[in-house]
């Protein structure tokens, strides 16, 4: 038997990052996991996942898997935020006022932080969100509700940082960049940064329900302890 402790954050979002990715690594130093699988639409949060695995130096050898989105720009940049909790989030909010300063037309993964991080030879996963692919056109577009909704809406109930987490993972898996037969520590958040982490063994998407090689949630090591706004709708459901 282990006891181990949750550390819950107050709210959702960026500002929780810093003490998101230390509690991660470590627990990677306790577990001697070699793997960090970490979502970035950006970059921002890998560069800084990176900068502190390297400040480890050479205690452990430890292997930083970036994630992103596909090509073609996270969010278009428009007057209004796509979604409640960007306006809710103070930090998000504060994010998306930089952006329309800036002039940016949309969000994509930072060219200068992509070349930073292909020095430090951080692999760059580029792929469709498992939640968000096909299926996601056949519901917007065509009013077709799929099974994966139920799969997205279920870890929602946990937070979307936990969905991020576990879709990252079977991305990574996926992209052959991480093994499926090991524990990996994998990041999530609400859109900027990341507020949860969890220990996972992952699976390929193709195989995560198997009885024998499929992905187990074995450990929550942060999350925030609420997604619920001051609006009293609940961040990141229903896509919001």
């Amino acid at each position: 038997m282990s006891e181990k402790s949750i550390f819950y954050f107050d709210r959702p979002g960026p500002a929780n990052t810093d003490k998101t990715l230390e509690a991660g690594i470590k627990r990677v130093l306790d577990l001697k996991i070699g793997y960090l699988v970490v979502p970035s639409i950006t970059g921002r949060t890998a560069l800084k996942a990176s900068e502190k695995v390297r400040e480890l130096g050479e205690k452990k050898k430890l292997d930083v898997v970036c994630v992103t989105f596909r090509a073609g720009g996270a969010w278009k940049i428009k007057d209004e935020p796509p979604s409640k909790h960007w306006k809710e989030i103070p930090d998000l909010k504060e994010r998306w006022e930089e952006w329309k300063e800036e002039g940016l037309e949309q969000v994509t993964f930072d060219k200068d932080i992509e070349k930073r991080l292909m020095e430090m030879d951080v692999p760059i996963v580029r792929s469709t969100d498992l939640g968000a692919s096909i299926e996601a056109s056949m519901e917007k577009d065509l009013g077709v509700s799929t099974n994966k909704k139920i799969l997205k809406e279920t870890l929602y109930l946990f937070s979307p940082g936990l969905k991020v987490s576990v879709l990252t993972s079977l991305m990574a898996a996926d992209a052959g960049e991480i093994p499926t037969d090991e524990e990996v520590i994998s990041f999530g958040g609400i859109e900027q940064g990341v507020d949860t982490a969890i220990v996972i063994k992952p699976a390929y998407s193709d195989k995560v329900f198997s009885t024998t090689e499929g992905l187990e949630i074995r450990e929550i090591i942060c999350k925030p302890r609420s997604m619920k706004g001051k609006s009293g709708d609940y961040s990141g459901r229903g896509w919001d």
